[in-house]
């Protein structure tokens, strides 16, 4: 009897291992098929972002290039301040510049064709008695967001060369005698953004 009972034991023993080892065996093939199904069920898809960006001047949407006509100027004037919207109503960031095209300062016409950048920005901050600036408020333009280009002409009525603002004055008003419907000054700047490749 007792050699009848170890023999059985003997045989469930084998029979349990062989369980375990069908389990272990089952189990991996099922993973080893649910991977499988997996990777063949599975996509990849994207949504590209969405790109509009538009200038604006006074409201009225204007392409890439931008003139502004300065009137009258003279030492004390108001100080004169316009500006081109920047605004971005896609989904991705944008890099803003601007270059200066042209500059006419009464009958003298000054071009990129002919001069740097730097050479025409300068020539607007540092070459007369009245000071011309323009700037970017921001170089990155968000989406949702507006930045602008900004010009200000300042001439302030003391400019510590009298003689200067004297000559100029009289500049200005013999050429509004002799062209009462052009500008003075007047400055044509190109805008542009480019999409970043950061993102944001």
């Amino acid at each position: 009897m007792k050699e009848r009972i170890r023999k059985a034991w003997k045989v469930i023993k084998r029979i349990r291992y062989f369980l375990i080892f069908a389990i272990l065996l089952l189990s991996v093939n099922a993973y080893a098929w649910f991977v499988f199904v997996t990777r063949v069920d599975s996509s990849i898809s994207a949504r590209v972002r969405s790109w509009n960006v538009m200038f604006q001047v006074h409201d009225n949407n204007i392409a890439s290039e931008v003139t502004f006509d300065i009137g009258e100027i003279y030492p004390g004037m108001p100080d004169y301040n316009d500006y081109a919207r920047i605004v971005n109503t896609g989904e991705s960031s944008g890099e803003a510049f601007f270059k200066i095209k042209s500059i006419r300062m009464f009958t003298n016409v000054y071009t990129d064709a002919n001069y740097t950048q730097g050479e025409l920005i300068d020539m607007l901050t540092s070459n007369y008695p009245f000071r011309i600036d323009v700037s970017l408020t921001n170089n990155i333009v968000s989406p949702g967001h507006t930045e602008r280009f900004n010009i200000d002409v300042v001439w302030p009525y003391e400019s510590g060369d009298d003689d200067l603002d004297t000559y100029w004055g009289n500049l200005a008003y013999n050429y509004r005698l002799s062209h009462p419907n052009m500008p003075c000054i007047s400055i044509s700047a190109e805008i542009r953004v480019n999409q970043e490749s950061i993102g944001g």
